[in-house]
């Protein structure tokens, strides 16, 4: 939780969610207790509970009920975690193996689905029935969202429309119930809420774009994932789909890529580098740009506030 060192107002409330996770996740099975823990003990930024806590901020903070709710996303964030990495095959996320790489893919199953019923079972306790019905509706978005990526895997013919379309599935919708759990829950003004939303909504759509661009900038020790496994996976993401269009470059890509999952590590590197020499890292970069813009801008419909500082910093930081 490094990132939040400068931030001990939300340090200090992330510090509880953490603990709150602790003590609620252990099972009667010891094996799904131990797994649990350690992956809560691999830390992350923690980005989803602090929106939770930040929309709240906005509001009337209420511990009780805030500190549950912020751990309940990050319950939900790390089950989809664990089932992408079964789906992947990953073998690393942030520096260490992955559940599906120590123990299997049938024991990563049964801790997904734990984690997805300890969350939902924290929100049925402390959710109006309404808003709980919310959230349901927005995970069956995010699940929708994987089968988008799913069927287009290898598709050299994306659009950068579909590929906007799948992340704000992804990646944005998560954004977006966090910080409105906690706006909702704080019992915001409607201008407030709706500022939030959109904020959370085009803060998510630019982070996973720059997450995308640093697959390409990166090395794996410092992302503590394989760098390349997206393209070996037939995941193709935006600085891939820019490059694809280039008239010089993108046959020479497409060879590579016609070899689907046999795409050798050097291979993978050599498409990477292709990558390099066209604009597609700059176009990539350009449009990260604009949804940092209209995140920006959906902040100034709310009052000046240490939190909105906040968001200001976070949306400054892609």
């Amino acid at each position: 939780m490094g990132l939040w060192q400068g931030y001990p107002e939300i340090h200090k409330e992330l510090i509880k969610v953490e603990n709150y996770m602790k003590e609620v996740i252990p099972s009667r099975k010891k094996i799904l207790t131990d797994i649990c823990l350690e992956l809560i003990e691999a830390g992350g930024k923690r980005l989803r509970p602090a929106f939770v806590i930040i929309g709240a901020k906005f509001g009337r903070f209420d511990e009780i009920k805030i500190i549950p709710l912020a751990a309940s996303m990050e319950l939900l964030h790390t089950a989809t975690l664990v089932h992408d990495d079964i789906i992947d095959d990953s073998e690393l996320r942030r520096g260490r193996v992955t559940v599906q790489a120590k123990w299997g893919e049938d024991m990563a199953v049964y801790v997904g689905d734990y984690l997805f019923t300890k969350a939902f079972t924290i929100l049925s306790d402390k959710m109006h029935y309404e808003y709980l019905n919310r959230i349901a509706h927005a995970f069956k978005t995010i699940c929708e969202g994987e089968i988008d990526q799913y069927e287009i895997k290898y598709n050299m013919d994306v659009s950068v429309t579909d590929y906007l379309k799948r992340i704000y599935r992804k990646t944005a919708v998560l954004f977006v119930m966090s910080i409105l759990t906690g706006a909702y829950e704080g019992k915001c003004k409607r201008s407030t809420i709706h500022a939030l939303g959109k904020f959370a909504s085009f803060y998510g759509m630019a982070f996973q774009v720059y997450d995308d661009l640093l697959d390409y900038l990166s090395s794996e020790e410092i992302e503590g994932k394989p760098i390349g496994n997206d393209i070996r996976q037939g995941i193709y993401t935006l600085p891939l789909l820019y490059a694809l269009k280039d008239q010089k470059t993108g046959p020479e890509i497409k060879k590579f890529l016609s070899k689907k999952a046999d795409i050798s590590n050097e291979e993978i590197q050599q498409v990477i580098q292709l990558v390099k020499e066209t604009r597609a890292l700059d176009l990539t970069r350009e449009l990260k740009e604009k949804f940092v813009k209209k995140a920006l801008s959906a902040l100034d419909n709310l009052s000046d506030s240490d939190y909105k500082n906040i968001c200001i910093d976070l949306v400054k930081l892609l």
